[in-house]
Protein backbone atom coordinates (compact mmCIF):
# COMPACT_ATOMS: atom_id res chain seq x y z
CA UNK A 1 0.00 0.00 0.00
CA UNK A 2 3.26 2.48 0.77
CA UNK A 3 3.85 2.15 -3.24
CA UNK A 4 0.78 3.13 -4.45
CA UNK A 5 0.78 6.29 -1.66
CA UNK A 6 4.26 7.01 -2.89
CA UNK A 7 2.90 6.87 -6.59
CA UNK A 8 0.72 9.07 -6.16
CA UNK A 9 2.38 11.31 -4.05
CA UNK A 10 5.16 12.00 -6.91
CA UNK A 11 2.49 11.56 -10.08
CA UNK A 12 3.40 8.59 -10.95
CA UNK A 13 -0.42 7.47 -10.24
CA UNK A 14 -3.98 9.12 -10.13
CA UNK A 15 -5.75 8.85 -7.12
CA UNK A 16 -7.92 6.53 -8.51
CA UNK A 17 -5.04 3.95 -8.63
CA UNK A 18 -4.55 4.27 -5.05
CA UNK A 19 -8.81 4.08 -4.03
CA UNK A 20 -9.41 1.15 -6.26
CA UNK A 21 -5.99 -0.43 -4.47
CA UNK A 22 -7.78 -0.37 -1.11
CA UNK A 23 -11.01 -1.02 -1.95
CA UNK A 24 -9.82 -3.89 -3.56
CA UNK A 25 -7.60 -4.89 -0.09
CA UNK A 26 -10.89 -4.50 2.16
CA UNK A 27 -13.06 -6.58 -0.27
CA UNK A 28 -10.62 -9.58 -0.09
CA UNK A 29 -10.50 -9.12 3.57
CA UNK A 30 -14.33 -9.15 4.45
CA UNK A 31 -14.81 -11.72 7.32
CA UNK A 32 -17.72 -12.15 9.90
CA UNK A 33 -17.71 -8.96 11.75
CA UNK A 34 -17.20 -9.08 15.56
CA UNK A 35 -17.88 -5.85 16.53
CA UNK A 36 -20.87 -5.38 14.70
CA UNK A 37 -24.33 -7.18 15.43
CA UNK A 38 -27.89 -7.00 14.34
CA UNK A 39 -30.00 -7.66 16.45
CA UNK A 40 -32.24 -11.02 16.20
CA UNK A 41 -35.85 -9.87 15.62
CA UNK A 42 -37.91 -12.32 12.61
CA UNK A 43 -39.35 -15.52 14.22
CA UNK A 44 -38.43 -17.34 10.43
CA UNK A 45 -36.18 -17.75 7.84
CA UNK A 46 -34.74 -14.32 6.81
CA UNK A 47 -35.43 -14.67 2.58
CA UNK A 48 -34.94 -10.93 1.28
CA UNK A 49 -32.18 -8.33 2.21
CA UNK A 50 -32.18 -4.63 0.26
CA UNK A 51 -29.35 -1.90 0.98
CA UNK A 52 -30.80 1.53 -0.11
CA UNK A 53 -28.52 2.96 -2.75
CA UNK A 54 -28.97 6.93 -1.06
CA UNK A 55 -26.94 7.26 1.38
CA UNK A 56 -26.61 3.03 2.28
CA UNK A 57 -27.61 3.46 5.58
CA UNK A 58 -30.72 1.69 5.76
CA UNK A 59 -31.57 -1.84 5.32
CA UNK A 60 -34.78 -3.75 4.62
CA UNK A 61 -35.09 -7.38 5.31
CA UNK A 62 -38.08 -9.56 4.60
CA UNK A 63 -38.92 -12.84 6.38
CA UNK A 64 -40.90 -16.54 6.42
CA UNK A 65 -42.70 -14.67 9.22
CA UNK A 66 -44.02 -12.34 6.57
CA UNK A 67 -42.95 -9.53 8.96
CA UNK A 68 -41.08 -6.52 7.58
CA UNK A 69 -38.29 -4.75 9.29
CA UNK A 70 -36.17 -1.62 8.36
CA UNK A 71 -32.73 -1.30 10.19
CA UNK A 72 -30.29 1.04 10.67
CA UNK A 73 -26.88 0.33 9.57
CA UNK A 74 -25.41 3.37 12.03
CA UNK A 75 -26.47 1.18 14.95
CA UNK A 76 -26.02 1.64 18.70
CA UNK A 77 -22.79 2.02 19.72
CA UNK A 78 -21.91 0.22 22.94
CA UNK A 79 -18.17 -0.28 24.56
CA UNK A 80 -18.31 -3.78 22.98
CA UNK A 81 -20.00 -3.86 19.87
CA UNK A 82 -22.28 -1.33 17.74
CA UNK A 83 -25.91 -3.00 17.39
CA UNK A 84 -28.21 -3.00 14.84
CA UNK A 85 -31.56 -2.94 15.74
CA UNK A 86 -35.15 -2.32 13.61
CA UNK A 87 -36.33 1.35 13.88
CA UNK A 88 -39.54 0.34 11.91
CA UNK A 89 -41.37 -2.87 11.07
CA UNK A 90 -44.42 -4.23 9.52
CA UNK A 91 -45.88 -6.98 11.27
CA UNK A 92 -47.92 -9.87 9.45
CA UNK A 93 -51.41 -8.48 10.92
CA UNK A 94 -50.78 -5.25 8.73
CA UNK A 95 -48.59 -6.87 5.77
CA UNK A 96 -48.19 -9.71 3.89
CA UNK A 97 -50.46 -12.94 4.67
CA UNK A 98 -47.24 -15.48 3.56
CA UNK A 99 -43.68 -15.18 3.48
CA UNK A 100 -41.97 -12.62 2.37
CA UNK A 101 -40.15 -13.74 -1.33
CA UNK A 102 -38.38 -10.41 -2.10
CA UNK A 103 -37.77 -6.53 -1.00
CA UNK A 104 -35.88 -3.75 -2.81
CA UNK A 105 -36.29 0.43 -2.10
CA UNK A 106 -37.76 2.66 -4.41
CA UNK A 107 -34.12 3.24 -6.09
CA UNK A 108 -34.69 7.30 -6.60
CA UNK A 109 -36.43 8.16 -2.79
CA UNK A 110 -36.41 6.41 0.54
CA UNK A 111 -39.73 7.45 0.85
CA UNK A 112 -40.96 4.14 -0.72
CA UNK A 113 -40.21 0.66 -0.56
CA UNK A 114 -41.62 -2.66 -2.16
CA UNK A 115 -42.40 -5.90 -1.51
CA UNK A 116 -43.48 -9.52 -2.50
CA UNK A 117 -45.09 -12.12 -1.06
CA UNK A 118 -46.13 -16.32 -1.11
CA UNK A 119 -49.73 -14.29 -0.96
CA UNK A 120 -49.50 -13.98 -4.58
CA UNK A 121 -49.62 -9.76 -4.09
CA UNK A 122 -46.59 -7.20 -4.70
CA UNK A 123 -46.85 -4.59 -2.27
CA UNK A 124 -46.34 -0.62 -2.72
CA UNK A 125 -45.52 1.27 1.08
CA UNK A 126 -45.23 4.46 2.13
CA UNK A 127 -41.62 4.70 4.09
CA UNK A 128 -42.74 7.48 6.79
CA UNK A 129 -46.53 5.80 7.33
CA UNK A 130 -45.33 2.18 6.66
CA UNK A 131 -48.92 1.95 5.07
CA UNK A 132 -49.10 0.32 1.90
CA UNK A 133 -50.24 2.73 -0.90
CA UNK A 134 -51.00 0.21 -3.47
CA UNK A 135 -51.47 -3.45 -3.99
CA UNK A 136 -51.25 -5.61 -7.26
CA UNK A 137 -52.43 -9.10 -6.88
CA UNK A 138 -50.95 -11.63 -9.36
CA UNK A 139 -53.23 -14.35 -8.78
CA UNK A 140 -50.04 -17.14 -8.36
CA UNK A 141 -46.84 -17.12 -5.91
CA UNK A 142 -44.61 -14.69 -6.22
CA UNK A 143 -40.88 -15.69 -6.40
CA UNK A 144 -39.04 -12.15 -7.05
CA UNK A 145 -39.48 -8.99 -8.87
CA UNK A 146 -37.42 -6.30 -9.42
CA UNK A 147 -37.25 -1.94 -10.51
CA UNK A 148 -34.95 -0.56 -12.90
CA UNK A 149 -32.51 1.50 -10.92
CA UNK A 150 -32.45 3.71 -13.92
CA UNK A 151 -35.67 3.71 -15.77
CA UNK A 152 -38.36 6.79 -16.03
CA UNK A 153 -41.22 4.17 -16.70
CA UNK A 154 -41.67 3.31 -12.64
CA UNK A 155 -42.63 -0.35 -14.05
CA UNK A 156 -42.37 -3.03 -11.60
CA UNK A 157 -41.51 -6.79 -12.91
CA UNK A 158 -42.72 -10.03 -11.37
CA UNK A 159 -41.43 -13.49 -11.67
CA UNK A 160 -44.10 -15.74 -10.76
CA UNK A 161 -45.52 -19.22 -10.54
CA UNK A 162 -47.19 -17.49 -13.86
CA UNK A 163 -44.89 -18.54 -16.95
CA UNK A 164 -45.97 -14.81 -17.58
CA UNK A 165 -44.03 -11.91 -16.69
CA UNK A 166 -46.08 -9.54 -15.29
CA UNK A 167 -45.16 -5.56 -15.14
CA UNK A 168 -46.64 -3.70 -12.63
CA UNK A 169 -47.08 0.56 -13.33
CA UNK A 170 -46.47 2.38 -9.86
CA UNK A 171 -47.76 5.19 -11.87
CA UNK A 172 -51.32 3.91 -12.29
CA UNK A 173 -51.79 1.26 -9.92
CA UNK A 174 -52.53 -0.96 -12.97
CA UNK A 175 -50.71 -4.25 -14.89
CA UNK A 176 -49.20 -2.35 -17.93
CA UNK A 177 -48.84 -5.92 -20.10
CA UNK A 178 -47.30 -9.51 -19.98
CA UNK A 179 -44.49 -10.84 -21.41
CA UNK A 180 -44.90 -14.65 -22.97
CA UNK A 181 -42.21 -16.54 -23.60
CA UNK A 182 -41.35 -18.90 -20.43
CA UNK A 183 -42.84 -22.53 -20.08
CA UNK A 184 -43.22 -23.10 -16.46
CA UNK A 185 -42.51 -21.19 -13.10
CA UNK A 186 -40.38 -17.47 -13.55
CA UNK A 187 -37.50 -17.44 -10.71
CA UNK A 188 -35.80 -14.90 -11.32
CA UNK A 189 -35.91 -11.08 -13.04
CA UNK A 190 -33.67 -8.20 -13.42
CA UNK A 191 -33.74 -5.13 -15.01
CA UNK A 192 -30.66 -3.92 -17.25
CA UNK A 193 -28.49 -0.95 -15.04
CA UNK A 194 -27.35 0.60 -18.98
CA UNK A 195 -30.24 0.18 -20.72
CA UNK A 196 -33.84 1.04 -19.69
CA UNK A 197 -35.98 -1.26 -21.20
CA UNK A 198 -34.15 -4.07 -21.20
CA UNK A 199 -34.98 -7.15 -18.78
CA UNK A 200 -33.53 -10.54 -17.97
CA UNK A 201 -35.50 -13.50 -16.78
CA UNK A 202 -34.76 -17.02 -15.29
CA UNK A 203 -36.90 -20.05 -14.54
CA UNK A 204 -37.95 -23.33 -14.11
CA UNK A 205 -37.90 -24.34 -17.72
CA UNK A 206 -33.69 -24.06 -17.54
CA UNK A 207 -33.89 -20.44 -20.07
CA UNK A 208 -32.34 -17.19 -19.60
CA UNK A 209 -34.38 -14.49 -21.51
CA UNK A 210 -33.46 -11.25 -22.65
CA UNK A 211 -36.41 -8.62 -23.26
CA UNK A 212 -37.04 -5.21 -24.94
CA UNK A 213 -40.29 -4.55 -23.10
CA UNK A 214 -40.82 -1.99 -25.83
CA UNK A 215 -41.76 -4.74 -28.31
CA UNK A 216 -44.62 -6.50 -29.39
CA UNK A 217 -42.48 -9.95 -29.65
CA UNK A 218 -40.61 -8.44 -26.86
CA UNK A 219 -38.08 -11.73 -26.17
CA UNK A 220 -34.39 -10.87 -27.93
CA UNK A 221 -33.32 -14.00 -27.18
CA UNK A 222 -33.23 -17.06 -25.25
CA UNK A 223 -29.44 -17.50 -23.80
CA UNK A 224 -27.93 -20.90 -25.22
CA UNK A 225 -24.93 -22.50 -22.83
CA UNK A 226 -23.42 -23.59 -25.92
CA UNK A 227 -23.43 -20.31 -28.08
CA UNK A 228 -25.71 -22.26 -30.76
CA UNK A 229 -28.17 -19.63 -32.33
CA UNK A 230 -29.93 -20.90 -35.47
CA UNK A 231 -33.74 -19.89 -33.63
CA UNK A 232 -32.43 -17.09 -30.96
CA UNK A 233 -35.95 -17.45 -29.22
CA UNK A 234 -35.91 -21.31 -29.20
CA UNK A 235 -37.24 -22.87 -25.67
CA UNK A 236 -34.75 -25.34 -26.58
CA UNK A 237 -32.16 -22.42 -26.16
CA UNK A 238 -30.85 -23.88 -22.52
CA UNK A 239 -28.70 -21.53 -20.24
CA UNK A 240 -28.99 -24.24 -17.87
CA UNK A 241 -29.46 -27.95 -16.60
CA UNK A 242 -31.95 -27.04 -14.06
CA UNK A 243 -34.10 -24.27 -12.81
CA UNK A 244 -32.31 -20.93 -13.49
CA UNK A 245 -32.70 -19.08 -9.78
CA UNK A 246 -30.60 -16.76 -9.90
CA UNK A 247 -29.51 -13.35 -11.92
CA UNK A 248 -27.07 -10.40 -11.59
CA UNK A 249 -25.92 -7.58 -14.01
CA UNK A 250 -22.79 -6.24 -13.61
CA UNK A 251 -22.53 -2.15 -12.51
CA UNK A 252 -22.26 -1.20 -16.36
CA UNK A 253 -24.86 -3.27 -17.49
CA UNK A 254 -22.43 -5.25 -20.19
CA UNK A 255 -22.08 -8.89 -18.03
CA UNK A 256 -24.49 -10.81 -16.70
CA UNK A 257 -24.21 -13.79 -14.19
CA UNK A 258 -26.58 -16.79 -13.86
CA UNK A 259 -27.07 -19.16 -11.66
CA UNK A 260 -29.27 -22.42 -11.89
CA UNK A 261 -29.90 -25.73 -10.34
CA UNK A 262 -26.96 -27.68 -12.48
CA UNK A 263 -24.74 -25.58 -10.04
CA UNK A 264 -23.19 -24.00 -11.98
CA UNK A 265 -22.45 -20.24 -12.53
CA UNK A 266 -22.53 -18.29 -15.98
CA UNK A 267 -21.34 -15.36 -17.15
CA UNK A 268 -22.76 -13.75 -20.04
CA UNK A 269 -22.13 -10.61 -22.59
CA UNK A 270 -24.94 -8.81 -22.55
CA UNK A 271 -23.65 -7.09 -25.99
CA UNK A 272 -23.52 -10.48 -27.43
CA UNK A 273 -25.76 -12.98 -26.24
CA UNK A 274 -22.37 -14.93 -25.80
CA UNK A 275 -21.94 -17.17 -22.67
CA UNK A 276 -18.39 -16.72 -21.94
CA UNK A 277 -17.27 -20.16 -21.55
CA UNK A 278 -15.42 -19.27 -17.79
CA UNK A 279 -15.30 -22.22 -15.52
CA UNK A 280 -16.30 -21.22 -12.39
CA UNK A 281 -15.56 -25.08 -10.71
CA UNK A 282 -18.26 -27.14 -8.79
CA UNK A 283 -18.02 -25.31 -5.20
CA UNK A 284 -21.80 -23.94 -5.65
CA UNK A 285 -24.47 -25.47 -3.80
CA UNK A 286 -27.93 -24.91 -4.78
CA UNK A 287 -30.88 -26.91 -4.80
CA UNK A 288 -33.57 -24.91 -3.10
CA UNK A 289 -36.65 -23.82 -5.09
CA UNK A 290 -36.16 -19.62 -4.38
CA UNK A 291 -34.80 -17.07 -5.57
CA UNK A 292 -30.96 -17.34 -4.78
CA UNK A 293 -29.15 -13.58 -6.28
CA UNK A 294 -25.65 -13.67 -6.24
CA UNK A 295 -23.49 -10.02 -6.29
CA UNK A 296 -21.09 -7.82 -7.57
CA UNK A 297 -18.74 -5.98 -5.53
CA UNK A 298 -17.59 -2.85 -6.13
CA UNK A 299 -16.99 -1.74 -10.16
CA UNK A 300 -13.73 -0.53 -9.10
CA UNK A 301 -12.34 -3.55 -7.51
CA UNK A 302 -9.08 -5.00 -9.32
CA UNK A 303 -10.05 -8.38 -10.29
CA UNK A 304 -13.44 -7.78 -10.31
CA UNK A 305 -15.37 -10.02 -8.05
CA UNK A 306 -18.50 -11.24 -7.18
CA UNK A 307 -20.36 -12.83 -3.54
CA UNK A 308 -22.64 -16.14 -4.14
CA UNK A 309 -24.52 -18.00 -1.08
CA UNK A 310 -24.22 -20.86 -1.09
CA UNK A 311 -26.85 -23.97 0.36
CA UNK A 312 -23.56 -25.10 2.59
CA UNK A 313 -23.72 -22.55 4.89
CA UNK A 314 -21.25 -20.08 3.04
CA UNK A 315 -20.73 -17.01 0.88
CA UNK A 316 -18.76 -17.99 -1.70
CA UNK A 317 -16.42 -15.10 -3.30
CA UNK A 318 -15.26 -15.51 -6.80
CA UNK A 319 -13.40 -13.32 -9.32
CA UNK A 320 -15.25 -12.97 -12.58
CA UNK A 321 -13.11 -13.21 -15.27
CA UNK A 322 -10.61 -15.87 -13.87
CA UNK A 323 -13.67 -18.32 -12.50
CA UNK A 324 -11.08 -18.33 -9.26
CA UNK A 325 -12.34 -18.89 -5.88
CA UNK A 326 -11.14 -16.80 -3.89
CA UNK A 327 -12.27 -17.15 -0.92
CA UNK A 328 -14.77 -18.70 1.55
CA UNK A 329 -17.01 -16.85 4.00
CA UNK A 330 -18.16 -19.64 6.74
CA UNK A 331 -19.86 -18.22 10.21
CA UNK A 332 -23.60 -18.80 9.46
CA UNK A 333 -25.07 -21.80 11.45
CA UNK A 334 -27.73 -22.66 9.04
CA UNK A 335 -28.15 -22.00 5.09
CA UNK A 336 -27.97 -18.12 3.44
CA UNK A 337 -30.88 -17.16 2.29
CA UNK A 338 -30.17 -13.59 0.49
CA UNK A 339 -27.30 -11.19 0.87
CA UNK A 340 -26.77 -7.51 -0.06
CA UNK A 341 -23.42 -5.45 -0.89
CA UNK A 342 -23.16 -2.05 1.13
CA UNK A 343 -20.58 -0.21 -1.13
CA UNK A 344 -19.70 2.81 0.51
CA UNK A 345 -18.64 0.38 3.70
CA UNK A 346 -17.44 -2.57 2.10
CA UNK A 347 -19.51 -4.89 4.01
CA UNK A 348 -21.79 -7.61 3.45
CA UNK A 349 -24.90 -8.42 5.03
CA UNK A 350 -26.37 -12.03 4.44
CA UNK A 351 -29.82 -13.05 5.74
CA UNK A 352 -30.13 -16.74 6.97
CA UNK A 353 -32.75 -19.86 7.77
CA UNK A 354 -31.96 -19.70 11.18
CA UNK A 355 -33.39 -15.98 11.97
CA UNK A 356 -30.50 -14.57 11.63
CA UNK A 357 -28.54 -11.40 9.78
CA UNK A 358 -24.94 -11.20 9.67
CA UNK A 359 -22.47 -8.77 8.66
CA UNK A 360 -19.12 -9.06 7.30
CA UNK A 361 -16.63 -6.44 7.39
CA UNK A 362 -12.81 -5.66 6.45
CA UNK A 363 -10.79 -7.07 8.97
CA UNK A 364 -9.23 -3.55 9.30
CA UNK A 365 -12.33 -2.32 10.69
CA UNK A 366 -12.48 -4.94 13.31
CA UNK A 367 -8.82 -3.84 14.81
CA UNK A 368 -10.12 -0.59 14.00
CA UNK A 369 -13.06 -1.17 17.20
CA UNK A 370 -11.22 -3.37 19.20
CA UNK A 371 -8.26 -1.21 20.09
CA UNK A 372 -10.17 1.49 22.83
CA UNK A 373 -11.09 -2.17 24.40
CA UNK A 374 -6.76 -2.91 24.77
CA UNK A 375 -6.23 0.31 25.69
CA UNK A 376 -8.56 0.83 28.89
CA UNK A 377 -7.59 1.17 32.13
CA UNK A 378 -7.78 -2.45 33.53
CA UNK A 379 -7.02 -1.18 37.61
CA UNK A 380 -9.50 -1.92 39.85
CA UNK A 381 -10.66 0.53 43.14
CA UNK A 382 -9.05 -2.73 44.97
CA UNK A 383 -5.31 -2.09 43.51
Amino acid sequence: MNHFLAAREVGLDSPAVLRSAVVTRRTFSVDLAASKEVVRIHRGPVSSLAIEKIDERYILSGGADSSIHIYDLWGEKTEIKTKIRPVASVSRRFGHKFGISGVSWYPFDTGMFISSSFDNTIKIWDTNSLQDACLFDLEAKVYSHAISPIASHCLVACASADPRIRLCDLRTGAFTHSLPGHRGTVMAVQWSPRYEHLLATGGSDHTLRLWDIRRSASCLVALDQHNNYQDPTSPNNLAHNGIVNGLAFSDDGLLLISTGHDERIRLWDTMTAQNTLINYGQMLRNKYKNNLTPVFASSICSPPIFFHPSDDNQVLLFGVFDGKLHKRLQGSYERIACIAWRERAEELYSGSIDHEILVWSPSEDELTETKPLAEQDTWSDDD
